[in-house]
């Protein structure tokens, strides 16, 4: 796992970073988020996050997916005014890309409907025909191609897990690229936490699988600090013993040997402590008063707050125990 890196200091971001300041004051407080999870209804979880200015329009999910959309497209709106480098651009809208084409393969494919987010490159109209059944051919490429080409593997498995991975590993391989060609150490490092916590979350899977063997094969992403080629053994041949002593010796035994293990909920105890740990990794940035990193690092906390908001509203909406909610958050530690 990347640690602390030296910041880059790029003065070029100065007017950026002072933009920044000024938004994270109204980022939702640690106090905030916990209030609405332990509210006790949907209107005292509203009433505890409006300070951050999250206010549905309706109780309603989609007075809910409407505020969020609000806030992704001024997220988005935002990061393009302040962003001098191209290439940094692309690396941040390409997340949001590759999401909503992942909820639209999702939403064609299963009967799950996940929500698209406002402020990427794709034409939301575009997604909501393909997750309404339609084609990926009025996609731009290389979208259109990776479409067709998971739509294609599909009728082989049926199996949402490896579809999920068939977009995450199309979307690493860009973030990659890009990462490489900036050279930002920060930028790197994230790209190696984010693909071992991907990498870690398939071992948990394939363990747990009946056909491991089957999984393994396309399961895991090239990349990152882990040795994937250990992990793609022990997911093939089930070794759950090799596998837990394998990650105690790697800075993730804290976070994922108890699910490499089998404990009960694993893997959702392995999402939140995941999730915190890239949190932690992005706090490093929030004093540095020039560069790109804490831009990235704001846009990034960001987008993980309008998920946390989702989350906890949702769960409100649909009467979900505050204390299943609390079990389930991140990033409040």
């Amino acid at each position: 796992m990347a640690g602390r890196v030296k910041l880059s200091g790029d003065p070029a971001y100065t007017y950026a970073v002072g933009r920044v300041r000024v938004r994270e004051r109204r980022m939702l407080t640690r106090r905030a988020l916990i209030e609405a999870a332990e509210a006790r209804t949907f209107e005292e979880a509203v009433d505890a996050l409006r300070e951050a200015g999250y206010e549905p329009a309706s109780r309603s999910g989609a007075g809910l997916e409407e505020l969020l959309a609000r806030q992704s497209a001024e997220l988005a709106k935002f990061i393009r005014e302040s962003v001098p480098d191209p290439r940094l651009l692309e690396y941040l809208r390409l997340r949001l890309d590759y999401a909503n084409l992942k909820a639209a393969l999702v939403g064609r494919l299963t009967e799950k409907k996940l929500p698209l987010s406002e402020g990427g490159g794709l034409p939301l109209d575009k997604l909501t025909a393909l997750a309404d059944g339609g084609e990926p051919d009025a996609l731009p490429d290389p979208f259109a191609e990776l479409g067709k080409r998971l739509l294609e593997e599909w009728e082989k498995a049926h199996d949402p897990f490896l579809l999920q991975q068939g977009v995450d590993r199309a979307l690493f391989a860009r973030l990659d690229g890009i990462s490489a060609e900036i050279g930002l150490p920060f930028l790197t490092a994230y790209q190696e936490l984010e693909t071992d916590l991907v990498n870690l979350a398939a071992l948990v899977r394939c363990l747990a699988a009946p056909n491991p063997e089957e999984l393994s094969a396309a399961a895991f992403l090239p990349g990152g600090g882990l040795d994937v080629t250990r992990l793609e053994g022990y997911a093939r041949t089930g070794d759950r013993g090799g596998a837990a002593e394998y990650i105690a010796r790697t800075p993730y035994a804290e976070i994922a040997r108890g699910a490499v293990e089998g404990a009960p909920d694993g893997l959702g105890v392995l999402a939140v402590r995941g999730a915190d740990r890239k949190l932690e990794f992005l706090r490093q940035a929030r004093h540095a008063p020039f560069g790109a990193e804490p831009v990235i690092s704001f846009y990034l906390a960001k987008s993980n707050e309008l998920e946390l908001v989702r989350f906890v509203l949702t769960c409100k909406l649909n009467g979900v125990p505050p204390e299943t909610i609390t079990a389930r958050l991140w990033g409040v530690t």
